[in-house]
């Protein structure tokens, strides 16, 4: 093939394919899901947008500027609301989305060490001091931009999905609020994107674990482990290995418990690992 020939017909690729492809979570609607919304032109000045007061992850698109925001496992079906300030204006609007229903299923888990289920009064104290602590990791929220170009963080099967309706040991408790994926004890975990540590440490039901801040209120969590490779401050890069798989905290065997936090709410894992196709298609809408 001539030269000549060649760049005649690299010419008329579509641009989508000469350009580096835009990663988002699928849009899901659902409580515990994503809601991703054009919320201005993105050759005008990034605005400021929030969700029940609390501001929400903005990135600019190909055409938009974009609000990705977290959806609560209690959100109500229905209407909701996003306010969106222009910083030049100084005007505030609103835009609404629906919120459909789903049902997700039940899990039930038999936990040996009982007091992982029905804790004793010194540990219930140490709970009350460690829901403190996760409280505030969980409303972090810095200028960074996000990247949402997430990998898994372990190689695995999932053997717990997000948003299940658990009983421990015949008891009701709080929905799964993450992905388990099971692996042998000492495989090693990856950041699924590049941030800042804001916490590694051990906590009574997680076990070993580390949270990173990716930015604007993008957060991700890696439980149960079995040994911990970064520490609190330190700048990791996407797929650096940042600990190992292990069975600390309230399990029933070896595995990973992989969350993503947004705008401070647990969100379904499964959201950012959207195929490359899925992106294309993203891509060219938004």
């Amino acid at each position: 093939m001539t030269i000549l020939k060649t760049l005649f017909m690299l010419a008329f690729i579509p641009s989508f394919f000469t350009q580096p492809l835009l990663a988002f979570p699928r849009n899901d609607l659902k409580p515990g899901g994503v809601a991703v919304l054009a919320v201005a032109p993105s050759n005008k000045p990034k605005p400021r947008v929030t969700y029940q007061k609390i501001p929400v992850a903005i990135v600019k698109g190909n055409q938009n500027w974009l609000a990705v925001i977290g959806l609560p496992l209690s959100a109500k079906i229905g209407r909701h609301q996003v306010s969106i300030y222009n910083n030049t204006s100084k005007k505030t609007t609103f835009k609404n989305f629906h919120v459909k229903n789903y049902k997700y299923r039940t899990q039930r888990l038999t936990i040996p060490n009982k007091n992982k289920v029905t804790p004793n009064k010194k540990s219930t104290k140490r709970i009350e001091r460690e829901f403190f602590l996760k409280k505030k990791l969980k409303k972090t929220y810095s200028a960074s931009t996000p990247h949402f170009n997430f990998i898994r963080p372990v190689a695995g099967r999932d053997s717990g999905r997000f948003g299940l309706r658990r009983i421990l040991n015949k008891q009701k408790r709080n929905p799964h609020s993450g992905m388990d994926i099971a692996a042998p004890r000492g495989r090693s975990v990856k950041a699924t994107e590049a941030g800042r540590i804001i916490y590694a440490g051990d906590l009574f039901f997680t076990g070993n674990v580390v949270y990173i801040d990716h930015g604007n209120g993008l957060l991700s969590l890696y439980a149960h482990l079995s040994k911990i490779n970064v520490k609190k401050g330190q700048q990791v890069k996407r797929g650096e290995i940042i600990g190992k798989v292990g069975k600390t905290g309230r399990v029933t065997g070896p595995h990973l418990h992989w969350s993503v936090y947004l705008n401070g709410n647990a969100v379904d894992p499964s959201l950012f690992l959207a195929k490359k196709k899925q992106h294309k298609k993203a891509n060219k809408k938004k």
